[in-house]
């Protein structure tokens, strides 16, 4: 047997293969390896209030300095793989928010939100440990509110099946009802079941509200936590006014029922009837519709939430959806088009505030931005 050569070592296709995948490394580092470390793919926009970047790999730090004329910094955050965590602090070197994100919860990714409390000026950093996925985040230039404002929307998204999610959004809505007079909450319901749910708060008894959701049995709308929230309102604050801005769900039983309710009550041909009319028939379109039935239902809910809003007097109010619905800065990650939030951002931005509700419960240490415009 012929003893191999050196060269022959050196030459053979197993070190070559090495040697390849060697050489390849060195050229992606230098490649994509910046002062702020491994960056691959990446799409970056930066300006004074407004950072944003998308990449398929990060491996470093990046570093902004923030300005703006809000007191508030909105920070949104997708996740891939890997892990990024983000530091802000003021000029003096306060920490103010120390947040890693790392779980990847839905379809092998997560969207985290957070807002923070903020002076003018903040130093931001960005560390990514193999990172794939963007993160966002910008200054939210709203306008002041106290109880002499007139206008505000203050939005807040739940994951539906949260456990306690609705203990939590009765208690916030108790401050604004009692601390800022508000009366106004729009619900992720649509125009019959608020109506509904209106009545039902001047009565008696539950029984309007116990044939409401047993209309949505099988949902994960029906739960005695969503049931209790609905009674904690009616006892803790009865002025409470809902307005549904979905479509109707229920069109063939609730929405029957509060139509036969209005012939009893000879209100055919009213505002009252013709809306309701035009709430069962969006429903029966949406459930008949094979092709874009979550585009049509999103696009539903922002007419409609525009339709309410336009009309009232008090123009401060509070709405309470699925975090679906409340993502700005990302297009909804469930139907071909952006989200109710988003388009919504478009027409209110300088009054509009949005709220993860489950974020800030998985992070309770910042828990305390759900109030930050009445301190």
């Amino acid at each position: 047997m012929r003893k191999r050569s050196i060269k022959d070592i050196l030459t053979s296709p197993l070190l070559m293969t090495i040697y390849t995948v060697i050489l390849l490394f060195v050229f992606l580092l230098f490649r994509f390896k910046t002062d702020e470390g491994i960056v691959v793919n990446s799409l970056e926009e930066k300006n004074n209030s407004f950072w944003s970047c998308e990449y398929d790999f990060f491996r470093g730090d990046k570093k902004a300095d923030m300005k703006g004329k809000g007191d508030n910094l909105f920070i949104s955050v997708l996740s891939e793989s890997g892990e990024i965590n983000i530091k802000v602090e003021d000029k003096n070197g306060n920490k103010l928010l120390d947040q890693t994100v790392s779980d990847h919860l839905i379809d092998n990714e997560s969207m985290d939100i957070f807002n923070v409390k903020v002076p003018p000026e903040v130093k931001v950093s960005v560390k990514g440990k193999n990172h794939k996925g963007d993160f966002k985040i910008s200054y939210r230039d709203l306008k002041d509110f106290s109880k002499e404002s007139k206008e505000g929307i203050f939005l807040y998204g739940e994951t539906h099946d949260y456990n306690g999610i609705k203990k939590i959004e009765a208690d916030l809505w108790g401050k604004y009802y009692k601390e800022y007079g508000m009366r106004n909450l729009f619900i992720e319901y649509s125009y019959v079941d608020a109506q509904f749910l209106n009545i039902w708060m001047k009565s008696d008894d539950d029984k309007i509200l116990n044939e409401l959701f047993k209309d949505y049995e099988k949902t994960l709308a029906y739960s005695e936590e969503n049931i209790n929230f609905f009674k904690e309102i009616k006892e803790k604050y009865p002025e409470t006014v809902f307005y549904g801005t979905d479509l109707c769900h229920t069109y063939k039983t609730g929405g029957k029922r509060y139509l036969k309710y209005l012939e009893e009550n000879g209100k055919v041909g009213t505002d009252d009837y013709n809306k309701a009319v035009e709430d069962i028939n969006q429903g029966k379109k949406y459930y008949e519709d094979d092709e874009n039935p979550e585009t049509y239902r999103e696009n539903i809910m922002v007419k409609k939430f525009v339709e309410e809003y336009e009309k009232l007097e008090d123009k401060r109010i509070v709405g309470i959806y699925g975090t679906a619905h409340v993502l700005p800065y990302s297009d909804d990650y469930y139907c071909e088009g952006p989200c109710m939030a988003k388009q919504l951002d478009k027409k209110y931005g300088n009054i509009l505030n949005i709220e993860d509700l489950c974020t800030l419960e998985k992070y309770p240490g910042y828990k305390d931005s759900e109030y930050r415009y009445y301190k």
